[in-house]
């Protein structure tokens, strides 16, 4: 954001800018978390991991469910039974209960084949879990574990009580990278999309099986590509490809159409939320549009099933700080992004947002091979990054005479604007959220200074300045 020019402030709200009715007024926006934790338990971190991430103000906890660590073995008899003496649900269990007992939605997301359900021919040094796993075993296995969590089955340690139910599917992580799905290209052609197709299909309708009220989220995709035969494909590229469409969004022949819910995506970023991928074809946050606009494409021609509106979501997003990171971003401008990306991607229509992860990794064994971008340290203190994503708020100028607020208030009610006068807080404009708790309202003020937002419960978010770095570190 540019430098602005000293002027006296005009102090007026105008309006809200979405429409007329407050409850109308700003579309959703759903916060949660994706950490190894939650299915690991490592050091027995878990519990304590969720409770900090509800104390946080998260909806959502993402949960990788590994196919491979349940059924190491092929299921005989009924493979869609939860029951099957083949199944090791003991760890996924326990993390269901801990979620739950916070009161926190879960997402399952369900991927890494076993052996025994690879395809044939799996050349040597792929990633174990790859290569062409056997669309019909996956579904049926989503099937059994739909059914498990369906909120009617007996939980095995706690006679005459259920585990609890599990609306959120997710069908696999980043499958358009091959530590994910193999082969990603033949012959210089896209191979993963078709792979992955079959793969969503088939997991959609073992889950939709057990429930329709479930959602079935697709995609999850890296945000950067290389050039035909590397190891990544493009995401958008492979949107396209998924979707069965052309470089113009022209729809395709299309045997078997994907069914989803939802269009999931990590857009982590080189750079800060404000910098655009350099590739057509790659996806950062800025970038989320060209997303949004493959899958509207895919909804007009009947290229994502069923026919109605498909959801976007952000299932993976974050940026390494420092401290305590030496190679991370500065702590306040950790916070920041966050906000901005949460602006940002709501902007161009995601609903729902998963900060990745809750605490820092130690740095075992080094920083660069670890994770620091919690909004926690390690030992629980937490950064300002946690006031944000509890709090988030931001402005930016529309034109000399009037800015843009945006936010979400963690209590419901009015929420008040304030500036920044030399030691003091002055108010600015009182804006009123949406049913949601989201807030977005243009307010004259023609003055330069850093602003907050008090909620009616008395939070505050962090100040947001008049000039902040949002495309560089």
């Amino acid at each position: 954001m540019g430098k602005l020019p000293r002027l006296a402030p005009a102090i007026a709200l105008i309006a809200l800018a979405v429409s007329a009715s407050p409850a109308e007024a700003a579309p959703p926006l759903t916060t949660g978390f994706t950490d190894p934790v939650f299915a690991s338990n490592m050091g027995g971190q878990r519990p304590g991991r969720f409770r900090e991430a509800a104390a946080a103000g998260a909806n959502i906890v993402r949960i990788d469910l590994s196919w491979w660590g349940v059924a190491d073995q092929p299921p005989a008899g009924d493979a869609t039974d939860p029951g099957n003496p083949g199944y090791n649900w003991s760890s996924i269990d326990a993390s269901a209960r801990d979620a739950a007992a916070r009161g926190l939605s879960v997402l399952f997301n369900v991927f890494r084949a076993p052996p025994w359900a690879e395809g044939p021919g799996k050349p040597a040094g792929l990633t174990p879990g790859t290569w062409r796993p056997n669309a019909g075993a996956y579904g049926l296995f989503a099937k059994a574990a739909a059914r498990r969590y369906s909120g009617s089955y007996p939980d095995p340690l706690q006679p005459g009580r259920n585990l609890p139910r599990v609306r959120l599917w997710g069908a696999w992580n980043e499958p358009n990278i091959t530590q994910m799905i193999n082969p990603q290209w033949e012959g210089g052609q896209p191979a993963s999309p078709a792979i992955y197709r079959s793969l969503l299909n088939a997991f959609y309708a073992g889950v939709k099986s057990v429930s329709s009220a479930n959602i079935v989220i697709a995609g999850g995709m890296s945000p950067y590509g290389d050039p035909p035969g590397g190891e990544r494909m493009m995401p958008a590229l492979f949107a396209r490809e998924l979707f069965c469409l052309g470089g113009n969004l022209a729809p395709l022949p299309c045997a078997n159409p994907p069914y989803l819910d939802v269009f999931d995506h990590h857009p982590y970023d080189i750079g800060g939320p404000a910098r655009r991928a350099l590739n057509a074809d790659d996806v950062s946050t800025p970038d989320m549009g060209k997303l949004a606009r493959i899958v509207r494409a895919a909804e007009r021609s009947g290229r994502a099933l069923p026919r109605h509106r498909k959801r976007l979501w952000v299932t993976e997003l974050s940026w390494e700080s420092n401290p305590p990171d030496p190679g991370g971003i500065p702590i306040l401008q950790h916070a920041r992004w966050l906000e901005y990306s949460f602006y940002t991607l709501w902007r161009a229509g995601v609903d729902t947002v998963l900060w990745f992860q809750v605490r820092d990794e130690n740095p075992i064994p080094s920083y660069a091979g670890s994770y620091q971008s919690g909004i926690e340290f390690n030992d629980g203190t937490p950064k300002p990054t946690a006031q944000a994503f509890r709090f988030p708020f931001i402005y930016e100028r529309i034109n000399k005479r009037n800015i843009r607020v945006w936010g979400k208030t963690p209590d419901r009610g009015r929420v008040t604007v304030q500036r920044r006068s030399g030691n003091n807080w002055r108010t600015l404009a009182t804006v009123r959220p949406g049913a949601n708790r989201v807030f977005y309202a243009v307010i004259k003020y023609t003055g330069r200074a850093d602003l907050r937002a008090i909620s009616r419960g008395g939070a505050v978010s962090i100040e947001w300045p008049s000039s902040v770095n949002l495309s560089t570190t």
